[in-house]
């Protein structure tokens, strides 16, 4: 009898173990996009990833390099979520650490970074300035790879991430281009005209690097950070700024900047600048709302920005500006420079940017190489590279161009309209100069759009 039961026993527990093994296995959540890094500051960063799976997740930081030994920190984010951002804080100034990104018990990314000097010290900055890197991803992924290899503290961009906002496929693609750069250094990114395509509110923008709000409201797509010496104010350039809520967030800003302890640089990142040689021009939005006046006013003596895909530096009076517009959408034509222009080349490239006390200095990288210029600034005064009393200085006639991506093609060039979705065009009619195959393509489908 005692047989009998043990084969029934062992029959019971075959049949319970075919049962479990029938069952599917819940794969643990993976890192769809990053881990990568926003918000810098001198006491943390924010470390942002989207997983597969809804789940909670967490972030260990440890330091880095000479301090490897001291106890880390674990930063919770409990909710069960696709999209994280993870704020670690309590950190140290000017101190390198190690982080892991953990969900489901397992590890699903890693980076390392450094955090910002405090916001009273002078100690130097370097970051580096990029845009418009939608449509051509091998360009891309040549300035992503370029710029790898110049040391920065964060990173600017200028705008037009993707070439249509409401596309998951685009940003998917955008991430993977710059995973190797993102998990290591900082990103603040300006919203472009192209985040609004397929996503009037520019809600990917957002989800992905949208300010981060108070309890209960929703993320911004502009805002302000102070790093070191220097603060910073991203602003959406795309509507009109007559009124409106974000226009009296910049007068506040911009009012209480006037008085910030230890402020020397006040630096302006918008997509599609007041000045420009480009075929797009001025942004009619910004200087039909008198938006030059005001940062002048406060003392911004820099403004970034994109938009056109070329590069441009330039001297509006007390504003000195900068268009870096060329890692990876197709190369415009050079124009006629306006009055106020210093520089224009048509290349792909990004722009090294390094704050010293009341000395600012910036070198234009072609991607191939080549550097474009070198120039600098100090506060109050002209760029240091243009004679006295210089007008604009004549283009290039042999601008470089990225080696891993095709030379635009003059014969194949489409004209198209630029507009913003839901939004009356500054300059209805504007023709644009797109390049040639996959952005043909894309401007053939999206004829209405630059």
């Amino acid at each position: 009898m005692s047989g009998r039961r043990s084969r029934v026993a062992l029959l019971a527990l075959t049949c319970v173990g075919a049962a479990f093994q029938s069952l599917p296995v819940q794969a643990a959540p993976r890192a769809a996009k990053g881990p990568y890094l926003t918000g810098l500051s001198d006491t943390g960063v924010e470390v942002r990833f989207e997983l597969d799976a809804p789940g909670s997740a967490s972030v260990e930081v440890r330091s880095d390099g000479v301090d490897a030994g001291r106890a880390g920190a674990r930063f919770e984010s409990r909710e069960a979520s696709t999209m994280h951002v993870v704020r670690a804080s309590g950190l140290r100034p000017l101190a390198r650490y190690a982080y892991v990104v953990r969900a489901g018990g397992a590890a699903v990314g890693h980076g390392t970074f450094v955090t910002a000097p405090r916001d009273d010290a002078a100690a130097p900055l370097t970051f580096l300035v990029y845009g418009d890197d939608r449509s051509n991803h091998a360009a891309h992924a040549a300035v992503v790879q370029a710029m790898r290899e110049v040391p920065s503290d964060f990173l600017i961009h200028t705008g037009d991430l993707v070439a249509a906002g409401g596309s998951a496929e685009e940003w998917q693609t955008f991430f993977e281009i710059e995973a190797p750069l993102l998990r290591e250094r900082s990103l603040f990114a300006a919203l472009g005209n192209h985040e609004l395509y397929d996503d009037s509110a520019g809600a990917s923008f957002a989800r992905y690097f949208g300010w981060s709000p108070e309890a209960g409201a929703a993320p911004r797509v502009y805002g302000t950070a102070r790093v070191g010496s220097v603060r910073l104010f991203w602003i959406n350039g795309m509507h009109a700024w007559d009124s409106g809520e974000e226009r009296a967030w910049l007068e506040g800003e911009l009012a209480r900047a006037d008085a910030e302890p230890g402020l020397v640089w006040r630096i302006v990142v918008v997509h599609h600048s007041p000045w420009s040689s480009g075929p797009h021009g001025p942004n009619e939005r910004l200087v039909d709302g008198r938006v030059p006046e005001l940062l002048a006013a406060h003392h911004v003596q820099l403004l970034l920005a994109g938009h056109d895909h070329l590069y441009e530096r330039g001297d509006a009076g007390a504003i000195k500006y900068v268009i870096s517009g060329g890692a990876g959408a197709p190369l415009y034509r050079m124009g006629q420079p306006m009055a106020t222009t210093r520089r224009l080349e048509t290349a792909y490239h990004f722009v090294e940017a390094h704050v010293s006390g009341d000395a600012l200095q910036i070198v234009a990288h072609g991607v191939d190489g080549t550097i474009i210029e070198r120039c600098g600034l100090h506060v109050g005064g002209p760029w240091d590279c243009d004679a006295a009393g210089a007008g604009p200085a004549p283009a290039s006639a042999a601008p470089a161009t990225a080696a891993a991506a095709p030379q635009t093609s003059r014969a194949t060039i489409p004209r198209c309209a630029c507009d913003v979705p839901g939004v009356a065009s500054g300059g209805a009619g504007l023709t644009l100069l797109l390049g040639a195959g996959a952005a043909a393509s894309l401007a053939r489908r999206r004829c209405r759009r630059g």
